[in-house]
């Protein structure tokens, strides 16, 4: 990771300079609250596709999100070499574009059954014929049509081109523009196989924005960030006891308990209990009343949680 030193020049004096690292890597990558919005959106597509194409092949299948990454054009051109069907798709009434990408071995699994096979991939590789192509048209209009559906505060209509090789993706967006590379996993006919959907970060930024602002967006799923860690935890709840320790009772005593039977523990009524948070004492407490409540007055600070640690070392 590189960093660089920015010093300014505009200050006072016999001062001294302010000095602060940057990371030129970092700048223009996805942050985590657009992260979170872009996960959710996709996670939405994932279920969709999961029930559109189980129709369509007339198979079980399950579309599962994997995750996605924010490439620089170079890396983005590498990550397309192995790719086995790229389908452009233009986004109008905008110039951006999205890219469909399919593995060689989902794609050949899903024009065997739409052939009437049992979706067995031959070993190996392939050019796709024109038979396959044609029957890769129908594939690539239904992910395009899911695409839109989950897209849909962009209000952006996607029209799908011809598939191109994997040497001439990177043409489908600007060269000095980033690109958004979302991955799936496809689970089909006892096989595991990679669809991905490229598009520029620009149209991802707006895609964050409409679906924060859009109020029917996701049909009542929650795209706005969450509150801090910190806060967050001031909500959860922990096991809390108030104890008298070392109490002895007869078993004598015990065997005459029922219900109604007033059990005598022994213990002065003015001597104190403990406090016990998850199992580790921290306080001396007395019992007392708030209201309509039982409470507990906290009388001195305990450390027998750190005692017993001691004690079960040794």
């Amino acid at each position: 990771m590189t960093k660089v030193a920015a010093r300014t020049n505009t200050r006072k004096p016999g001062t001294k300079p302010t000095i602060l690292p940057c990371n030129f890597r970092s700048a223009g990558r996805l942050s985590n609250e657009s992260a979170r919005t872009l996960t959710a959106v996709h996670e939405v597509l994932a279920r969709n596709l999961t029930n559109s194409l189980d129709v369509y092949l007339g198979t079980g299948l399950e579309v599962r999100l994997i995750d996605l990454e924010q490439l620089a054009m170079d890396e983005f051109k590498s990550k397309c070499v192995t790719a086995g069907y790229l389908l452009p798709c233009s986004a109008r009434p905008s110039s951006s574009a999205v890219l469909i990408e399919m593995d060689d071995i989902l794609m050949f699994t899903v024009i065997d059954l739409l052939l009437g096979g049992s979706g067995e991939h031959p070993g190996g590789s392939r050019e796709l014929t024109e038979i396959d192509e044609e029957i890769m048209e129908g594939v690539g209009s239904l992910i395009a049509g899911q695409i839109e559906r989950s897209w849909q505060p962009l209000d952006l209509v996607l029209e799908p081109g011809k598939c191109i090789k994997p040497a001439m993706a990177h043409r489908t967006f600007p060269a000095a523009e980033k690109v958004l590379r979302i991955h799936f996993d496809v689970s089909l006919a006892g096989m595991n196989g990679g669809l991905y959907i490229a598009f520029q970060a620009s149209l991802a930024s707006h895609l964050v924005r409409s679906h924060r602002t859009d109020p029917s967006n996701g049909r009542g799923t929650n795209f706005q960030s969450l509150p801090p860690l910190r806060q967050r935890m001031l909500d959860c709840n922990f096991s809390l006891s108030g104890e008298l320790p070392e109490l002895r009772v007869t078993v004598r005593d015990l065997a005459r308990i029922e219900v109604g039977t007033v059990l005598t523990l022994s213990a002065p009524a003015g001597s104190p209990g403990q406090l016990t948070l998850e199992g580790k004492t921290f306080y001396a407490g007395a019992p007392v009343g708030q209201g309509n409540h039982k409470a507990m007055q906290l009388l001195k600070a305990l450390h027998l949680g750190e005692d017993e640690d001691e004690g079960s070392e040794d």
